[in-house]
């Protein structure tokens, strides 16, 4: 093969890698089709303290992965449960597909968790049927409490016990959310009440999901290769 030759073909192979590297990862949370070994199970303080954590897991449903509480653990504040995933880049777009019944479900971007697996903070995202709230949960080590305090609430209304997407693209510069066909709503850090460092959101490769306050049905993250959702909107005419 002479070098016009092995030039083409290293560039056939290249393409290939290339064109390989830019698949979406999707991790489907039917049954027999997920790694939980590849996840961890993260324990959240109430905003109350409580004499004891309950250790709270997902259950295996056959085609989703399902949580759900009882209304005394509602009362008591302790109705927390999340399974946290790494995925190694400290900027991603990722896609959850979820269905609420009572509950709120949620996700996470970039925790900070605790050697013994509590979460220490973290951005979260919590979706209900009447709004979408994000929020920053710090927790109190000393005094076993998490704070939230709330950085965005939309008014939108999404129909309990239908299956609903919540995409998000976060990197350092800002976080981009939306639900369904929503408008994408923007976090800045200059709006992020003195929670952020000078250079930006404190973020890491985290993120997870998370059930609360009753029956949340979690069916699907892709963590997508490019990102779709923009920081700041663009005159379609011009793409």
């Amino acid at each position: 093969m002479n070098c016009l030759g092995k030039a083409l073909l290293l560039f056939c192979m290249w393409i290939a890698f290339a064109s390989a590297k830019a698949e979406d990862t999707t991790i489907d949370f039917s049954e027999g089709k997920w790694d939980k070994a590849k996840w961890k199970v993260v324990k959240c303080f109430p905003t109350k303290p409580v004499e004891k954590l309950k250790d709270f897991d997902f259950s295996q449903q056959k085609d989703c992965i399902s949580y759900d509480c009882s209304a005394d653990d509602v009362k008591r504040g302790d109705d927390n449960c999340l399974l946290v995933y790494d995925t190694g880049k400290n900027e991603a777009e990722f896609e959850v597909v979820f269905e609420s019944g009572k509950g709120h479900p949620g996700f996470l971007i970039s925790p900070v968790i605790s050697d013994d697996g509590v979460l220490l903070s973290g951005y979260c995202v919590f979706v209900a049927d009447y709004t979408i709230a994000a929020w920053y949960a710090s927790a109190d080590a000393s005094g076993h409490n998490t704070t939230y305090t709330n950085l965005v609430q939309i008014s939108r209304w999404q129909p309990l016990l239908q299956k609903h997407k919540i995409t998000c693209r976060y990197d350092k510069s800002g976080f981009a959310m939306k639900v369904d066909e929503s408008d994408t709503v923007v976090l800045h850090p200059k709006w992020d009440y003195g929670l952020v460092s000078a250079n930006g959101f404190k973020v890491n490769s985290k993120i997870g999901i998370w059930g609360c306050h009753g029956l949340c049905n979690f069916y699907s993250l892709t963590i997508k290769e490019k990102s779709t959702l923009l920081f700041n909107a663009v005159d379609p005419a011009k793409k």
